[in-house]
């Protein structure tokens, strides 16, 4: 339907039209003097114009229009004595308001002007006759009211339309937002033991199994990294299909970017004889500014579609800084970026299905390439809503080429000179040997971004532990204030969303106890300012890891931060670490000693439970080893016996909070409601893993105090 201040427009300037006319009208009939009074009524246009171009009641503004209109064709006829023209000018005004499709509106002016024009059939008939005899005008009556009978017709159809097509509207939209939330609540529901699964496949992978049960662990990864890109993708098409995948305009690191997509797509490759070429103009402005986290998606998805359909060869990635001339707005340019495979290419009468949803082209002879077939559907739309383009070249058997352009505000124009940066980074890795172990750390590293997270665990691995993982700055806040794991060190993330990581460092260092207090924080950005670390140890952080991350300057941060006795030696396996232990002989210990062996208990939270005394605290650690109650929790669940189950747990939560063993408490009340609420599943999938962290404590407990295990 036409807008309303369209229609509103049309109405005007065929008002307008009209007066216009019979100025001519009266200047060639009558003379001057009778066109300056005819030329009055262009004053009522005026000021309806005004009034109705700048109201927002519509149903006021047309009766404001049809009444204005009204009386000033009734004005100009009776002044040119015209009334037997006048059913034709009404007319005119009628079609025009029947364009705002208001029924009942056309209804009112329909018989306002009918009314009008039998008024003056009554009683100014000698006036009809100076010009057409009254059978005429009746004629010109009844064809008048046939045509607003007709345009009512018409515009009520049209209304009876307008509403089918916006129900059928709303119920195209319910079923988006059905479709949405279902794909929604479906990835989430799948993703959630996909995740479970693939973190139990890491775990068997540390354990010592043959080379057979090793490649079925690497198989289970693999497909649930597989299946969870998939989920991944399926839920970012459902965002993006029913307008909720949001554009995020921010500065960003051009080489912190282009490293993680790098280092992805590396890892994807393992398993193919491919080699992967950059060719980065140097030239590129260090920081942009656009949506970073959309940008590596597309390239992610281009690439690794390229990695799917290339068996052997190279894949080529080509980025090129496309800067606008000055009076052209030299702060914006464009990413150029290509992707060219040596792949099995695509048929010319193909390439037109590449950017559709789910369209997988010769799906028979692809049908051992994995994915959703909405990979390049998600870049075609993500590349429209940044204003830029997608487009490909390809011959089939000898590979294509997708080419991306992108605006990008400079930030910082000082060039990124990638090549030098990435040859450091690899003379680095190369070059770098763990010289220490501390498979006991226990590390969070907090990041907005998942690739950021990954990259960054996957170094702490390096030295023998598996860092713990939080996506926010609320996420980490909230882990210190449970304390559910005493962390021995945090990486914070500078920039991220709603909190950042210098906000979350004040606010953990607000938190009550000691522990919020003393915890190692350390600054991990890209932010390379001069005289940025001042602020991050103003804020309460302890120290500054720039990124991209150097495993050296990684080694330094933690040898500086872990606890002493979780340091080892390259090479040392956990179990001479539990062995060494065990044999360590704690009689000649000090205090201060023993406080910083009590692995997996926050003594800070301990020692204030027992009103600040170290002695009474040892007392109680000490009955606390000597009160196993594992035996009896064992029986009942070997039983089944859920009701004393869960008395058991609470007694074993209560005293293990009282110690500040707070991460077997939290799992002994995980246990103890579940036992209450007659959950066995939930005891039978968690109550191994409490019990053998009870049973670590109690061991750790007796041979520090009584020699013994």
């Amino acid at each position: 339907m036409i807008p309303f201040r369209t229609n509103v427009i049309v109405f005007i300037i065929e008002y307008l039209c009209v007066v216009l006319l019979e100025m001519i009208y009266a200047i060639s009939r009558y003379g001057l003097e009778r066109a300056g009074l005819v030329a009055i009524a262009l004053l009522p246009v005026l000021i309806v114009s005004l009034i109705a171009l700048n109201m927002d009641r519509e149903n006021l503004v047309i009766r404001c229009l049809y009444i204005s209109g009204i009386s000033t064709y009734y004005y100009m006829s009776y002044a040119l004595g015209t009334q037997s023209t006048l059913a034709y000018m009404l007319l005119t005004m009628a079609v025009t308001i029947a364009l705002f499709i208001k029924p009942r509106l056309l209804i009112e002016y329909v018989g306002i002007t009918m009314t009008m024009l039998i008024l003056i059939l009554i009683f100014q008939q000698d006036k009809i006759e100076e010009s057409i005899n009254t059978n005429m005008y009746v004629t010109y009556l009844m064809m008048y009211a046939f045509a607003c009978v007709t345009l009512m017709f018409i515009v009520n159809g049209v209304e009876h339309y307008k509403q089918e097509m916006e129900e059928k509207n709303e119920v195209a939209r319910e079923a988006l937002e059905a479709k949405s939330n279902f794909l929604a609540n479906m990835s989430h529901e799948i993703r959630t033991p996909m995740n479970a699964i693939y973190g139990m496949a890491e775990l068997l992978e540390e354990r010592d199994f043959g080379r057979e049960e090793k490649e079925y662990i690497a198989t289970i990864k693999r497909s649930s990294e597989n299946l969870l890109s998939i989920i991944n993708e399926i839920l970012d098409f459902s965002k993006v299909d029913s307008g909720k995948m949001e554009i995020i305009e921010e500065p960003y690191d051009f080489n912190d970017l282009l490293q993680d997509v790098v280092t992805i797509i590396e890892f994807r490759m393992r398993d193919k004889d491919i080699r992967l070429c950059l060719e980065i103009d140097s030239n590129t402005p260090r920081e942009l500014i656009g949506d970073e986290s959309r940008i590596r998606q597309i390239l992610i998805n281009i690439l690794n579609n390229a990695v799917k359909f290339t068996n052997q060869g190279t894949i080529t990635l080509s980025i090129l800084w496309k800067p606008n001339a000055p009076d052209m707005g030299g702060d914006l340019g464009y990413l150029q970026i290509d992707v060219t495979d040596t792949g099995i290419g695509i048929a010319e009468e193909n390439l037109d299905k590449l950017f559709t949803a789910f369209g997988q082209i010769d799906a028979k002879k692809n049908r051992n390439v994995e994915g959703t077939g909405l990979g390049l559907a998600i870049c075609k739309r993500l590349t429209d809503s940044m204003g830029g383009s997608i487009s490909v070249k390809s011959r089939l058997k000898e590979g294509s080429t997708f080419t991306v352009l992108l605006p990008q505000k400079v930030y910082d124009s000082t060039p990124c000179d990638y090549k030098a940066k990435q040859d450091i980074m690899s003379v680095s890795r190369e070059r770098f040997r763990a010289d220490f172990t501390a498979p006991k750390a226990k590390v969070l590293i907090v990041d907005d971004n998942r690739v950021n997270r990954q990259v960054a665990q996957e170094l702490m691995k390096l030295f023998g532990f598996e860092a713990m993982l939080a996506e926010s700055g609320r996420e980490a806040i909230d882990r210190v204030e449970k304390n559910l794991v005493s962390y021995d060190i945090i990486f914070m993330d500078h920039m991220m969303p709603y909190i950042d990581g210098v906000e979350a460092t004040r606010q953990i260092r607000k938190l009550e106890g000691d522990y919020p207090k003393k915890v190692p924080i350390v600054a991990l950005t890209a932010n390379a300012i001069k005289g940025v670390e001042k602020s991050f140890l103003e804020a309460g952080m302890n120290d500054y890891l720039p990124k991209p991350i150097r495993v050296e300057e990684l080694a330094s941060i933690l040898r500086k931060w872990l606890p002493d006795n979780k340091i080892h030696a390259a090479g040392t396996t956990i179990e001479e670490i539990e062995r060494r232990e065990a044999q360590r002989d704690w009689s000649d210990a000090s205090e201060e000693e023993i406080l910083a062996g009590l692995d997996g208990i926050d003594t800070a939270t301990g020692i204030r439970n027992c009103g600040g005394s170290v002695g009474t605290y040892f007392e109680v650690l000490k009955t606390y080893s000597l009160s196993n109650l594992l035996h009896l929790l064992n029986d009942y669940y070997e039983k089944e016996d859920l009701e004393n189950y869960a008395i058991t747990a609470h007694s074993i939560k209560g005293a293990s909070a009282s110690i500040g063993a707070l991460d077997v408490a939290d799992k002994a009340y995980s246990l103890e409601r579940a036992g209450k609420r007659g959950d066995i599943t939930f005891i039978w999938d968690h109550h191994d893993e409490m019990a053998e962290e009870y049973t670590d404590i109690i061991k750790m407990l007796k041979k520090i105090f009584f020699g013994t295990v």
